[in-house]
């Protein structure tokens, strides 16, 4: 019983991704410690192509609070015409595609 344990912990490591299970058992709404946060705030809600980022925050709060700063420096301190959103713990990059394990506001 002991070596299928040990034998399973083995092909979870292999090929699995514990990181990221990890971080979705316990960090399923925010970024776990290892994890770093992607900003992209978007001036416009109409025209989601014209972004402007920020890129290995600390946290999803980091990330909101600089997405509000951003939207204060375009004149809409109250967010009404744009939006914003967090990108937590890359994953992969396939192209200009960023893919990562959550997404947040």
């Amino acid at each position: 019983m002991q070596w299928l344990i040990i034998i399973a912990a083995i092909a979870w490591f292999v090929f699995g991704d514990p990181p990221k299970t990890v971080a979705n058992w316990f960090w399923d709404d925010g970024a776990a410690p290892w994890e770093s946060v992607d900003a992209f705030y978007y001036p416009s809600r109409a025209d989601l192509t014209k972004h402007r980022e920020a890129l290995d925050l600390d946290d999803v709060q980091a990330c909101r609070d600089w997405a509000y700063v951003e939207a204060a420096r375009n004149r809409d301190p109250g967010m009404q015409r744009g939006t914003y959103e967090c990108g937590v713990g890359r994953l992969d990059d396939w192209g200009g595609l960023r893919v990562y394990r959550l997404t947040v506001d």
